[in-house]
This record gives C-alpha cells, sequence and structure tokens, in this order.
C-alpha cells in the first residue's frame, strides 16, 4: 500500500525509475574499486543524537532495523539502499565477508550492523569507511540514503575527546559535496537556532539550495505551539530552505519498547497530522511518506542533471578496467604456455622497436629527449664523434709529446753517433702513443651504449604490463637480458681493445690517404716561406720525392737550400699566410669538425668532456722551438707533423669504425641472442612456476572483474534510460 500511495503522489516513467538504480550499481563498483572516481549524487542524513534521525530512517525504510543504545551508536556512515522489488523483504550486506547472503530478519540486520561496525572502526573508534546495506522491499521506492553519525557535544569514559571534531569533519565531508542532497533532521521542541542539523548544512549550503529540512517531534511540542509557520515559509526567524521543510512524528520511545510496527506508527502519523487544527490543511506536505517521495523525487532530479557526466566518465571508467583487467591474465594451467609465448614475443617487440624505431613501440610520443636506437646513434654521431675529433697532438697532457721527450725519443732511437736524418722508430712510437688514446673514449662509448641498451630492456618490460602479474617470468626475462647484454659487452670491449692495439702495432705508411712527400715538403713551406715561383714549387717537390734531376735542376736546388738557410739564422720564419709554424702543426688533417657545434643534443647532461685549447699547446711548441737548434727544429717539426697527419686519418678510422664494432656486437648481436634465448623459457620445465601470479593478482583480478560487470550492468541500464528518453518511453 504504501508503494501505491507513493506512485500516486510522484508518478515515473520506466525509464526515470532506473536512474537510482544506476547509481546504485556505481556504488556497488566503486566499493569493489576501494574509489569514488565519480561524485554521484546522494542524500545524506544529518542530526543530532536527540533528534530522532535514526526514527526518521526506519520510518522511511518501513522496518525497525537500526542499532540503539547510549552513547555514540553510529560511528561510521551507512549507505541505505533500498530497491523495490515484487518479492520478499530481505537485506544485503554487499561490501562484508558475506555479500551474497540474504538476511529476511530484520533483528539479524541489526546485529549485522553493529558487527560491520565494530570490524570497520573497532570497539569505540570511527572511521569513513561506509558499509553498504541493500534493503530489498515491495514497500519501498527506489532510494539511496546515507546515515551519518549523529552531532554530539560531549563523548562517553574511554573515547577520544576528539570524538565530537572527528564526526564533525566527516559529516562536512559528505554534506560538501555539490552533488549531495542534505537531510537535516531537527527537533521541532527545540530552537532552530540551536540545531546542529541546520547549523553543519549552513557551511556548505549557505543558501539552502540543497538542503530539506525534516522536523521531528511535532507531537511533543509545548502546548499552544507548533510548527506550521516554520513548515508554510512564514516564520521569518527560520532558515529558509529552498526545499522546505517537512514534518514527521516517530515512533515514541514507549512505542519502540513496545515493539509498535513501522505500519503502525506510520497509521498513528497519518491521524495526527489529519486531526491536529495546524497541520491538517497541509496534510499532503507532511509525514513520512511525502518525504519519501520528495527524497526521491530530488535525488531523481539531481541525477538528471549529472547524467552527461556520469555517461562520460562511465565510459571512460569501463575502458579503464578492460586495461587493468588485460594486465591481469587469468592463468589457466592449459593456457599458460601459450600466454608466456604472447608476453615474451610482445617484449621482444618493445624490445626491438625501441631500437629500431617503429613508431608502435610506446614512448615514441615523447618529444622532450631522444630515446632507443636515436639516442644510441647520437652518441656514436655527436658524443663519441666530437670526443675523438676534439684529440690534438701535442695536447691533452701527454707526456709522450712533452717538448723535451719528443727530442729525447728521436737521440734515443739513433742511438750512438746520432744521424743525419729521423729514424722511423721514433715517428712508429709517437703515432702508437697517439692512437692509444682512442682507447678510453672508445671503451666510454660502448659503456654508455651498455646502459643505454640496460634502459631499454626496463622500458621494455614496463611497456608489456602483463608482466606486472607475474613477478618470476618478469626477473627471468631481466636476468636473460643482463646476462646477454653483460657478454655482449665483454665481446665488444675485447674487439674494441684488439681495434686499437692492431692500430698502434701496425702502422700503414704506405695508406693512399697518407702522403708523407707532401707533409714533409707543406714543412718546408712553412719554415722557409713560399718560393717565388710556381717552377720553383715544383723543383723543390721532385726534389723531395726522390726524382732524377738535371744538373742545372740540382744546381737551382742548392740555391733555394742556402736561400732558406740564411732565411733560418734571421727570425722565427712564418708561413705564407702569416701564422707561426707551430700554430700549423695543430690545425691541418686533425682539427675538429665545424658543422656539429652542439655535442650530444637531447642527450642531457653527462656528455663527453671537451681537450684543453690547442692555442695554449702552440705556444708552447712555439717557445720550444726557439730553444733547440735549426736542425733539431727541423726533425721535430717534421716528426709532429707527420704525427698530425697520420693522426687525423686514424681519427677518420675511429669515427668510423668503432661505432660499427659496437652496433653490431652490442646493439644487434644483443638483439638476437635476447630473442632466441628469452623464447627458451618458453620450453622451459618450470614454466608453471615462472607464469604463477603474485599473490594479489588474483584477488585484484576479482575484484576488477567484479568492478568492471558492475560499471556494464550501469552502463546498460543508462543506455535503456537513454533511449526510453529518446523515444518517449
Amino acid at each position: 500500500m504504501a508503494a501505491a500511495a507513493a506512485e500516486g503522489e510522484y508518478a515515473e516513467n520506466d525509464g526515470i525509475q532506473k536512474l537510482i538504480p544506476i547509481v546504485n550499481k556505481l556504488r556497488e563498483a566503486f566499493s569493489v574499486m576501494h574509489e569514488d572516481p565519480i561524485d554521484l549524487p546522494m542524500i545524506a542524513v544529518v542530526g543530532s543524537q536527540s533528534a530522532g534521525k535514526s526514527s526518521v530512517l526506519e520510518n522511511i525504510v518501513g522496518r525497525s532495523f537500526l542499532p540503539r543504545g547510549n552513547g555514540i551508536v553510529t560511528r561510521c556512515p551507512c549507505e541505505i539502499r533500498m530497491h523495490a522489488t515484487e518479492s520478499e523483504e530481505y537485506g544485503m550486506f554487499k561490501g562484508s565477508n558475506e555479500p551474497d547472503r540474504k538476511y529476511f530478519d530484520f533483528n539479524d540486520i541489526r546485529l549485522k550492523i553493529e558487527s560491520e561496525t565494530d570490524r570497520l572502526a573497532g570497539k569505540k573508534g570511527l572511521t569513513v569507511d561506509a558499509i553498504l546495506l541493500d534493503i530489498y522491499s515491495p514497500n519501498v521506492l527506489d532510494l539511496t540514503l546515507v546515515d551519518l553519525p549523529g552531532a554530539v557535544r560531549t563523548v562517553a569514559e574511554g573515547q577520544d575527546l576528539d570524538t565530537p571534531a572527528k564526526i564533525q569533519q566527516m559529516i562536512l565531508r559528505y554534506i560538501a559535496q555539490p552533488n549531495c542532497i542534505i537531510l537535516a533532521v531537527s527537533a521541532a521542541n527545540n530552537d532552530l537556532a540551536v540545531s546542529d542539523a541546520i547549523a553543519l548544512s549552513q557551511q556548505v549550503d549557505p543558501k539552502g539550495e540543497r538542503t530539506i529540512g525534516v522536523l521531528t517531534k511535532l507531537d511533543l511540542m509545548d502546548e499552544g505551539t507548533n510548527a506550521r509557520r516554520i513548515i508554510t515559509g512564514e516564520d521569518d526567524s527560520a532558515p529558509k530552505l529552498k526545499l522546505g521543510y517537512i514534518g514527521v512524528v516517530n515512533r515514541s520511545q514507549k512505542d519502540i519498547i513496545d515493539h509498535r510496527s513501522i505500519t503502525d506508527a506510520r497509521e498513528k502519523e497519518a491521524q495526527y497530522f489529519a486531526s491536529e487544527p495546524a497541520y491538517r490543511s497541509l496534510f499532503a506536505r507532511m509525514g513520512t511518506q511525502h518525504l519519501v517521495t520528495r527524497c526521491s523525487e530530488q535525488l531523481v532530479q539531481a541525477i538528471q542533471r549529472e547524467l552527461p557526466t556520469i555517461s562520460k566518465k562511465l565510459n571512460a571508467l569501463i575502458h579503464q578496467k578492460k586495461q587493468e583487467l588485460r594486465a591481469l591474465p587469468d592463468t589457466q594451467p592449459a593456457t599458460l604456455r601459450s600466454m608466456m609465448t604472447e608476453v615474451i614475443h610482445a617484449f621482444i617487440e618493445e624490445f626491438n622497436g625501441l631500437i629500431d624505431g617503429l613508431k608502435k613501440s610506446a614512448g615514441f610520443e615523447d618529444t622532450s629527449e631522444l630515446v632507443g636506437g636515436a639516442r644510441i646513434e647520437a652518441l656514436f654521431s655527436s658524443v663519441f664523434r666530437q670526443e675523438i675529433f676534439d684529440l690534438f697532438v701535442f695536447s691533452g697532457g701527454d707526456a709522450s709529446m712533452a717538448e723535451d721527450n719528443i727530442r729525447i725519443l728521436m737521440k734515443n732511437t739513433k742511438g750512438l753517433g746520432g744521424g743525419l736524418f729521423m729514424d722511423n722508430a721514433a715517428l712508429d712510437k709517437m703515432i702508437a702513443n697517439q692512437i692509444e688514446r682512442f682507447r678510453d673514449p672508445s671503451l666510454k662509448c660502448a659503456r654508455m651504449v651498455f646502459e643505454e641498451m640496460s634502459k631499454l630492456q626496463s622500458k621494455a618490460i614496463d611497456q608489456v604490463a602483463v608482466l606486472g602479474a607475474f613477478p618470476k617470468a618478469r626477473l627471468a626475462i631481466i636476468e636473460v637480458v643482463t646476462r646477454v647484454l653483460s657478454g655482449q659487452h665483454e665481446k665488444t670491449v675485447d674487439h674494441l681493445n684488439t681495434f686499437v692495439e692492431m692500430n698502434c702495432h701496425r702502422i700503414n705508411y704506405d695508406h693512399p690517404d697518407f702522403d708523407s712527400v707532401r707533409v714533409m715538403h707543406e714543412v718546408e713551406l712553412r719554415r722557409f716561406g713560399d718560393e717565388e715561383n710556381e717552377e720553383e714549387k715544383t723543383l723543390v717537390l721532385k726534389a723531395h720525392s726522390g726524382q732524377e734531376l738535371t744538373s742545372e735542376e740540382k744546381a737551382k736546388v742548392r740555391g733555394i737550400m742556402e736561400r732558406r738557410q740564411r732565411a733560418s739564422q734571421g727570425q722565427q720564419p712564418r708561413a705564407a699566410d702569416g701564422g707561426t709554424v707551430s700554430s700549423h702543426f695543430q690545425g691541418g688533417m686533425s682539427a675538429p669538425p665545424t658543422n656539429n657545434t652542439t655535442v650530444g643534443a637531447g642527450l642531457g647532461a653527462g656528455s663527453l668532456v671537451r681537450q684543453t685549447s690547442k692555442d695554449v699547446e702552440s705556444q708552447r711548441l712555439h717557445h720550444f722551438l726557439k730553444t733547440i737548434s735549426p736542425k733539431e727544429q727541423t726533425q721535430v717539426e717534421q716528426v709532429v707533423a707527420l704525427t698530425d697527419a697520420y693522426f687525423a686519418l686514424s681519427k677518420k678510422a675511429v669515427v668510423d669504425q668503432v661505432p660499427k664494432y659496437i652496433q653490431l656486437l652490442l646493439v644487434e648481436h644483443t638483439q638476437k641472442k635476447v630473442a632466441k634465448e628469452v623464447m627458451m623459457l618458453v620450453s622451459d620445465a618450470n614454466v608453471e612456476e615462472l607464469m604463477s601470479p603474485s599473490d594479489d593478482v588474483k584477488i585484484r583480478r576479482e575484484e576488477t572483474q567484479a568492478a568492471l560487470e558492475k560499471l556494464q550492468e550501469a552502463h546498460e541500464m543508462l543506455f535503456e534510460v537513454s533511449r526510453a528518453a529518446s523515444t518517449g518511453l
């Protein structure tokens, strides 16, 4: 009969009736998810302990089920979700340890609320964690109410002195949400100015736009007084609420002791309002049944306002939960091997994709820095190349190229008696010492690529989200990649050391790009200046190359040499361009490239350190040459020039060959071996152990699956509502 009366007062079409169940279904999903990603519309019941809040709730439900007692009984929120059905009445606690149990005895529901309160809040504590109570009955409307702890000013012995403040914070936490409709329960026989419910609601709803005032104990007001003017809005002293005030009459303490039923209490309430002169004309706006209808109406309107936002966020949540479910696979023994194969293929694809630059690999949308193979390429083409070309003969603190050491080395190689010409052994030693300087930059480059490959391994594993569910398989893959990568790094280091050593031991003076005659001739030109004409230049070059000369040509060459000798007894010779001789030994073929001034762009910190300025070293050589004999000057200049020329030639080879070694041995061979050895895990007898999920994966999967199902149910219900609204059904 109550349901029929409600339908008569507030008729809803089939679509509108499903709005509240949609919200209830979402709340179930959020309970499983342990989060509230959407601020869903709700009705929160607020009042002091003595205002009759519990009685109002029981009258709305139509059954007596809430715990009673002295002190603070309600110590955590209780979401009461009412579902209109045609079957028998029962309750369920879907957030408890028995979510599927049906409670047909409402006394058992009361006991369960007490035990759930103790479980969530302890024996005397408070908690914001809510009890979820679903009540199915043919005598209710679809409605959801949140019963909050009653506001108190004092505490019982043994309770925390901060309890009143904590309760107030808990209440405000709920009612501060813009989508919350506040049911402010106040006793009519007390001044509203001191009502805790009204005071709390005004803190978050100062204009009274979403607060319904509920006046209890109208039958207990002093003789000659009533609340009519408050209910009609004529009392200017009462706080103004746009949703108005509704008067109710609850069961008295004697009724509760005598176990008067809620049905009898409602009939008694109706008789009171029908017979009381002050309220007779307001009968249609008074009583619990009107309160229920009013709450349902306001809740539906709030849901309708938020429907577009709810729909959008619901779709996003469904997509999110599907993604989470993919990362938490269902591990059936029969599918473990195929599942591991898929996981490994996914890892290999990600790992190779990062290196090879495939756009389908994750991370390529990041434009803040270079990643993967592009970063390794930058190490080769910018960082390593720049450091090699920043190496100069007679610079960087190389003791073998110290001024006096060069002269001593040349004398030692000549031995007893000295000699007129420079010995090849001195040049071999000088060049070998310079080539040895390539070792550290080459090994450093290999180390940097090794570290980058290690980062790519971690990045690829992180991109395969499903590996998070299988820690043993994840660890096994990491171990395989680390072992392969370390082994290939050692091989790369060995090959690079061999590369440097073989270039030190085999100085190829017959290299087609090493023109020693041209170098020696340029030394002569820099020492004594340019010849007077092209004919003399050609003649001197012919003599230096060992070609046969006529008697006349020999005489001319002797004349040129004598002229140079006279010039050498004067000031420091200058080159044709006006520069000093020593300044040319730092340039020429060994000069660094000038087309790439930004070294390691996009690589961040850690670029290789550049060498000291070559100008300082040039000055040192210049001053040193002035302290030795003309003969020694010539020989020192020649050995430095030849060393510089060969060193420049070697730089090109190193810049070309070292990245090739590293790419082949450390990058490509690692890719191949990783793909092969990781796939061997699939044939391992321990595949079942490797694919055993972590302890919490099963629980997380069950919770995610349950949340997804409820979200999808809510989505289907929302679709039905939208279709009904569009078709007018």
